[in-house]
Parts: structure tokens; C-alpha cells; sequence
């Protein structure tokens, strides 16, 4: 089960760095993608008039066609009700003058000879202020993607300090020693255990104290894992020669091992 489990990991790491990256472009992307609806001066729109032919409406598309072929786009996601059913009226030939923001090629004024239309600051107010929200998804798919990259680094260190660890004991292990207890497991603090069983007269308890998994067995602690993260980790013993192994898998299980059999596990929400 650890052979498998180890392996998962490893794997799973180019795949989560593979996520973090494209995480990290994504969110480029959409906060780069909406500088081009920031709104301009009127000095800076480009001007166009011309007679009204219609007013295309569909799902996110609005276009208004001009008689001599010019089609001109009107930013969809803001458009009002009551402005789309003022352009669908408008009586063909009616005479329009608009500004266009060049930067996105929307239209950010129409004006007729008697009234306006579209208004050049409120319209560009509502693109910008809806655009806002993809720059928010933006800055939280950054901000995921650095998460990622560094809790796989952690990730990566953690399980080098425990190999480290665990081959120490497995030293001691080869010289035929037991492992000693760190101390008596104190029942007085608040605690939540995570999984327990009974083999042959051992009692084990996995349990969590503060930021501490403990492996218990027999009312000592044998074995410990500090921190406030929990990445996937084993807590192991060795006792009057039986092998006892408690812990996290990166499957989402905790378990308990003795001799390399399974005796329990669970799923792990959190």
C-alpha cells in the first residue's frame, strides 16, 4: 500500500505544477484582456455617422448596420432593456452619430439630431465596472496557481525531511532495536482521533492534538508529526518486534497498519 501511495504522489506532481501554471496564465490573461475596456477621453474615440439600416440583436452579439455596409458593435453584457428596444424601433434612415472606443472597437455614444442615445460616460462606467469581475477571477487564479506551486514545494521538502526521519528509525530497526516512546499520551487535552483498533492486545489510537498527529499505542506516544498543513504521512513503530504504522494517504485514508497488514482506515475529509 506505502509502494502505491508514494507513487501516486510523485505522479501527481508534474499534474498539480501543470495546473498551477496554466492557472497563473489564465489569470494574465483576463486581468491583460480587460485593459482594453478601460474607459478614454473623447478625445481619443474615433467618430463615425451614418444612416441607421437595423439594430442585430443575438446571444452575445449586438450590431448596428449602417446603410452604406458599416456594422458597429455595441457591448452586450451592459446593454439595458429599454436601450435595445429603443435601437429596434429606430426608423431606418434615421441618422446617427456614434464614438468608438478604439481599443475594444465598441460603441461607446450614439446620438441622433433631437437626442442621445447611448451615453459617452455611463457606458463606458458599466463596461468597466463589469469587466472588474473578470479581473477579480483573474487575481484569484494567480494567486491559486502560487499556492499550488508552493504548497508542492513544501509539499516535496516535507517528504524528504520524513524520509530522512523514517530511515534513521530503520536503522535502529536493522540492530534489532524497538523504537523507545517519546512520552505518555496525555488524555487531559482535547484531542480528535482520526482512527483506532485493537490488534493482539495493542491498543493504537491516530490521533490529533493542536497541530500534532500522534501514533498512541498503549496510552505512549511512539511517534509524531507537527504542523499546521497536513500532507500525506505515516507514523510508524516498532514494538516487542511488531511493525505499527499509522497515517495519511494521498488517496484520502487514514489507516493503520500492523505488520504490513491493513487493519482500519477511513475516508479523511479534513
Amino acid at each position: 500500500m506505502n509502494r502505491k501511495s508514494s507513487v501516486s504522489i510523485m505522479d501527481s506532481k508534474p499534474a498539480v505544477l501543470f495546473v498551477a501554471i496554466a492557472s497563473i496564465l489564465l489569470g494574465i490573461f483576463f486581468i491583460i484582456s480587460q485593459s482594453d475596456n478601460k474607459p478614454i477621453e473623447r478625445t481619443q474615440a474615433v467618430s463615425y455617422f451614418g444612416e441607421f439600416e437595423e439594430y442585430e440583436v443575438s446571444r452575445n452579439y449586438r450590431g448596428i448596420h449602417f446603410k452604406d455596409g458599416s456594422v458597429y458593435e455595441v457591448y452586450p453584457h451592459t446593454e439595458a432593456q429599454e436601450f435595445q428596444n429603443t435601437m429596434k424601433a429606430l426608423p431606418k434612415g434615421t441618422v446617427l452619430y456614434i464614438l468608438i472606443n478604439p481599443n475594444n472597437d465598441y460603441v461607446i455614444e450614439i446620438k441622433t439630431d433631437t437626442e442621445e442615445l447611448l451615453n459617452f460616460d455611463l457606458s463606458q462606467k458599466q463596461l468597466d465596472s463589469y469587466d472588474n469581475g473578470y479581473i477579480g477571477i483573474g487575481i484569484f487564479a494567480c494567486f491559486a496557481g502560487v499556492f499550488l506551486i508552493v504548497y508542492v514545494i513544501a509539499s516535496s521538502c516535507y517528504h524528504k525531511k520524513e524520509k530522512e526521519k523514517h530511515s534513521a528509525k530503520q536503522h535502529k530497526r536493522v540492530k534489532g532495536q524497538d523504537d523507545f516512546s517519546i512520552r505518555r499520551a496525555d488524555t487531559s487535552i482535547k484531542s480528535r482521533v482520526l482512527l483506532e483498533a485493537n490488534v493482539k492486545g495493542y491498543k493504537i489510537c491516530y490521533r490529533r492534538v493542536k497541530s500534532v498527529n500522534e501514533l498512541v499505542v498503549n496510552g505512549l506516544v511512539y511517534d509524531e508529526k507537527k504542523g499546521i498543513l497536513e500532507f500525506t504521512h505515516k507514523l510508524c513503530a516498532t514494538i516487542d518486534g511488531h511493525k505499527i504504522e499509522a497515517g495519511y494517504n494521498d488517496n484520502g485514508f487514514s489507516y493503520i497498519l500492523f505488520d504490513e497488514k491493513l487493519i482500519s482506515q477511513k475516508t479523511r475529509l479534513i
